[in-house]
């Protein structure tokens, strides 16, 4: 059966996230990991969720980085160290301190 209902689909454009000291092209990280400058795409070096984990990073902490960030049509530069005080904020309540 044919319906009669209209629909217009919705599209929703926002700009990519841009952290400073990173390079996100996947382009440029591509000819990294091919170029075996670095050991793969969990290398600890590399801005990817994979070597984020890797590296000890919660996805807790990485998802509340991005909830405060939030979403923007303008292009604009984010400090890592916001990133990486949201994973210390997470550790210092979830990790667990030895002498």
């Amino acid at each position: 059966k044919n319906l009669t209902i209209s629909f217009n689909p919705c599209q929703y454009e926002f700009s990519i996230l841009n952290l400073t000291f990173s390079i996100l092209s996947k382009k440029k990280l591509n000819f990294l990991v091919n170029n075996k400058i670095v050991n793969g795409w969990n290398d600890p070096r590399m801005p990817t969720l994979s070597a984020y984990k890797k590296k000890g990073y919660t996805a807790k902490s990485i998802l509340s980085f991005c909830k405060n960030i939030g979403i923007s049509k303008k292009e604009n530069i984010i400090d890592i160290m916001m990133l990486e005080s949201y994973v210390r904020n997470d550790l210092n309540i979830n990790a667990l301190r030895v002498m």
